[in-house]
Formats: C-alpha cells, sequence, structure tokens
C-alpha cells in the first residue's frame, strides 16, 4: 500500500511537472521577431559554444554545409585561385571543415567581430585540417560586417553559418556580400529560422533545461537566437531589399539556407 501510494505521488508529481513545462514551452513560442544580445558577448558563454562546436552532430552539419557550399566551385574550376569568405566564424568548426573540402590553392579567409574569437577558431582548425597543411591557407581577421576586408569583385565564395540573427544591419551586410563578390561568385548564409515547428520548439526548450550548458542556459541559449531569427519571407525580403543577385531560399525544419542559384 506504501509503495502504491509514493508511485502514485510521484506519477502525479510528473505529470503536473510535465503539464507545466509544456505549458510554459507552448507560451514562449516566438510570436515576433525579439534581437538579443549575442552568446558571444560573454567569455563563458564561448567557451562552452566551442565545446558544442566539437561534438558529433555539428561535426556532421559543418562537413554537409562545407561540401555543399563549395561543391560548385570544385566542379567548374576556374583558371585563378578561389578565393572564400567566412563570415561569423565562430569557434571554428565550419572553416575546418571548408579547408578540408576545398583544393590547396584556395585562399580562406575567416571573419569574426568578437575579440579572441580568431585564436580560439585557429586552435580549433589546426585540429581539425592541420593533419596535412590544409590550415595554413586560413587568414582569420577581426572585423564588423559593415566592411569585409577584401577588394571589390574578388571573392568566390562568401559562407557564413548561424550569424545571422545578430547582425545588426542584415541589408548592409547583404549589400557588402554583393560588393566583395566575382560576377559568378556565390553566397551561402544559413540561420535558425524563427517559425520553426513547435514540436521542436518543445524538444530544444526540453534540452535546454535539461542538457544546455549553464553558460548558455543563463542567456537563454539557443532560445534567445531563434527569438532574434527570422522568417523565410523576411529573409527574402531582406535579400531583395540588398539587390542580392539570383537568390533563393531552403526552408529545413529548423534552419533556413538562403544563397545564389546556381546555374549549370
Amino acid at each position: 500500500m506504501i509503495a502504491r501510494a509514493i508511485l502514485a505521488v510521484g506519477a502525479s508529481v510528473c505529470t503536473t511537472v510535465f503539464a507545466r513545462f509544456m505549458r510554459s514551452a507552448v507560451d514562449t513560442y516566438p510570436s515576433g521577431r525579439v534581437p538579443g544580445a549575442a552568446a558571444s558577448c560573454e567569455p563563458s558563454a564561448v567557451h562552452a559554444q566551442s565545446r558544442l562546436d566539437g561534438s558529433l552532430g555539428w561535426r556532421i552539419a559543418h562537413w554537409w554545409l562545407a561540401r555543399q557550399s563549395v561543391a560548385p566551385l570544385r566542379r567548374r574550376p576556374g583558371l585563378r585561385q578561389p578565393t572564400i569568405l567566412v563570415l561569423d566564424h565562430g569557434p571554428g568548426g565550419l572553416v575546418g571543415a571548408i579547408a578540408n573540402a576545398t583544393a590547396r590553392d584556395t585562399t580562406i579567409i575567416a571573419s569574426d567581430g568578437t575579440s579572441g574569437m580568431g585564436a580560439l577558431a585557429r586552435t580549433r582548425v589546426k585540429e581539425i585540417a592541420g593533419r596535412f597543411g590544409l590550415d595554413a591557407r586560413v587568414a582569420f581577421v577581426e572585423q564588423s560586417n559593415h566592411a569585409f576586408p577584401v577588394v571589390h569583385g574578388s571573392v568566390d565564395l562568401v559562407i557564413s553559418s548561424g550569424g545571422l540573427h545578430n547582425w545588426p544591419e542584415p541589408e548592409w551586410t547583404f549589400a557588402e556580400i554583393r560588393r566583395v563578390l566575382t560576377p559568378s561568385g556565390r553566397f551561402v548564409v544559413a540561420d535558425v529560422r524563427r517559425d520553426l515547428p513547435i514540436s521542436i520548439w518543445v524538444l530544444i526548450r526540453a534540452w535546454q533545461l535539461v542538457m544546455s550548458p549553464a553558460p548558455l542556459s543563463t542567456l537563454d541559449e539557443p532560445s534567445s537566437s531563434i527569438r532574434s531569427s527570422y522568417t523565410a519571407q523576411e529573409l527574402e525580403w531582406l535579400a531583395a531589399r540588398a539587390k542580392l543577385p539570383e537568390f533563393r531560399t531552403f526552408v529545413w525544419p529548423a534552419w533556413l539556407i538562403l544563397e545564389r542559384n546556381v546555374h549549370p
């Protein structure tokens, strides 16, 4: 009898906790864009991001995005040395994947406005691509997204992953992307989407509650980043305002990808 009573009380408590969590998750689902501070503003959060960046899931995501983005350069190589610009490189996982996926004559410029992020990323890139010296082609630059450290019409590919929602003036950044691209250059901008399915939102809130590193949970991440992000319609409107050429969007369950259409 006592055991049954304990089980009944336990089940009741679990049901109450679950109901409260679900109510909170539904109530906090993004209804409009709410810009927030970047997690990179806190050193402890940066190191937590770096640890997540090295996890299996993120390594697979970086590998896939790098392969998809550089594929046209591999299929249609030009006579001159290609140049790739990586915006908001963060802890460096994507930069390392790009270094592994490109030819040795490719120049890779990695830009991030966060102080000290370049040193952190340089270490990660060496871990990923240093075995065959592929990391030596990467130049790290501390620079905001208002003025890229490259000349007009000199870049074959601009790629950004997970940084769009933190851009203060996205139209300005898109205009800079247009400025630095070669006539046939491509851009790939990937970021979380605000209007993701509520089922995924609930899973993210559960992960954040149970598994998210404390420095990120304190900043309400990744929920804060999702609230700061855009819908596909908003992203297309920004791209059109900046006169990006031949763009198209791909909508994934939790991500958006904006890229320049590649003609065969």
